[in-house]
């Protein structure tokens, strides 16, 4: 057998093994064995309780130590079991290494140096929306003010604000990627 295969049946199996994990719900993360059956030889995957019904499934082709444990990534696909399938959600990426992808409860991080984005999951569209985009903005005074965009309309927030969602961010849990069983201690 290729190498190729072999990783795919030991992703297989470890999909299957995912049944229980602690979790209440013998079948909980079956739906994802095919798309994680599908993913290439340099790809990741992560599967996380974010405190929806469902864990959500995570991938990407690159990842990097964060120094803390995880091996995190700037950018994934999402995905998640709907109705008994499974949907790609869409992509996500976060802007450097100092902000990786996170979650908190019922919510995904993206950050970078002057801004936040929250992302939840539609239920109805079967997608992933973006809920809030928090932004520091300098003028030609390198003045800064603080922006939150919500439902289509931008605002203008106290520092305060601005620091409390960072501080979220920060206590979120950072997507920790693995290629298979001997990666998901």
């Amino acid at each position: 057998m290729n190498r190729n295969k072999i990783l795919v049946i030991i992703m297989s199996i470890f999909v299957l093994t995912l049944t229980g994990c602690g979790k209440a719900g013998g079948g909980k993360n079956q739906g994802y064995g095919g798309v994680i059956a599908g993913l290439g030889d340099d790809e990741q995957f992560a599967l996380e309780d974010i405190g929806e019904k469902e864990d959500v499934l995570f991938t990407t082709d690159l990842t990097y130590d964060d120094g803390m444990g995880h091996r995190a990534a700037l950018y994934s696909d999402v995905y998640y079991i709907m109705d008994g399938e499974v949907y790609n959600l869409g992509r996500i990426e976060s802007m450097g290494t100092a902000y990786p992808i996170s979650y908190g409860k019922k919510c995904i991080y993206t950050a970078s140096e002057h801004s936040l984005e929250i992302y939840v999951i539609d239920f109805s569209g079967h997608q992933m929306v973006l809920k809030e985009r928090y932004e520091a903005v300098f003028d030609e005074t390198d003045q800064v003010s603080y922006h939150l965009r919500k439902d289509g309309e931008e605002r203008t927030i106290p520092e305060k604000d601005y620091l409390k969602v960072y501080e979220e961010y920060q206590q979120g849990t950072v997507v920790n990627f693995g290629y298979g069983a001997s990666d998901r201690s």
